[in-house]
């Protein structure tokens, strides 16, 4: 075979493919309408709600679902060989934080016209920690600003897991999260198909978050 002919081959090939993936990228949208009409009236409108859902759900980022006000005691001693207790230490502090969650975590499935809406686990989205009284007892050890921020961060660590831990205050959190979602999810499908769509929330486990 020439040089020519092989040449022409080749180029044939590559013509070939490029109509081929003309064609794709132009049916695609027909065939994609052709297998939703195939579907079931509920199917449709939880598909619908769905992909309104997500974009919504890219667009935003994080939901702010609790707000927490809380007060606590951090105390602290300090002994020396032989002396004894050379420093006493007692802040009393508030903790705020605010819990939410991230809406690009969220994951969703559908079935029939049951749309299932599997929210990510809480997160801590900002918080502080700020003293309100101090006594201190440390005339011959003064409390230094290093260790009085280390004091304070260890607290706030102690804090954080507290409200994502499971516990009462975790579990109502949840709720309340449930409740904020809903909220969101009637102003966005506010006029839409939504009202055919059953949507149910639960939260991810851990071994799926």
């Amino acid at each position: 075979m020439s040089a020519g002919h092989a040449f022409l081959k080749w180029l044939g090939k590559i013509i070939g493919t490029a109509l081929t993936l003309c064609l794709m990228i132009v049916l695609l949208p027909y065939a994609f309408k052709a297998a939703y009409r195939l579907l079931p009236d509920g199917s449709k409108n939880a598909v619908t709600v769905s992909a309104i859902l997500s974009r919504k759900m890219e667009e935003s980022a994080r939901l702010e679902t609790n707000k927490i006000s809380d007060e606590g005691v951090i105390s602290s001693s300090v002994n020396a060989l032989w002396i004894g207790e050379v420093q006493n230490v007692v802040m009393k502090y508030t903790y705020e934080a605010s819990l939410g969650i991230d809406l690009k975590k969220v994951e969703m499935s559908i079935a029939g016209n049951t749309l299932t809406l599997k929210l990510p686990k809480l997160e801590i989205l900002t918080d502080s920690i700020n003293i309100k009284e101090v006594e201190r007892n440390d005339f011959w050890f003064p409390l230094s600003e290093s260790r009085r921020r280390k004091l304070m961060e260890d607290e706030k660590l102690k804090c954080r897991q507290h409200y994502l831990e499971e516990n009462e205050d975790s579990v109502q959190a949840r709720v309340n999260t449930e409740k904020v979602v809903r909220e969101m999810l009637a102003e966005l499908l506010s006029g839409s198909a939504g009202m055919d769509v059953d949507i149910q929330i639960e939260f991810q486990t851990d071994e799926a978050a």
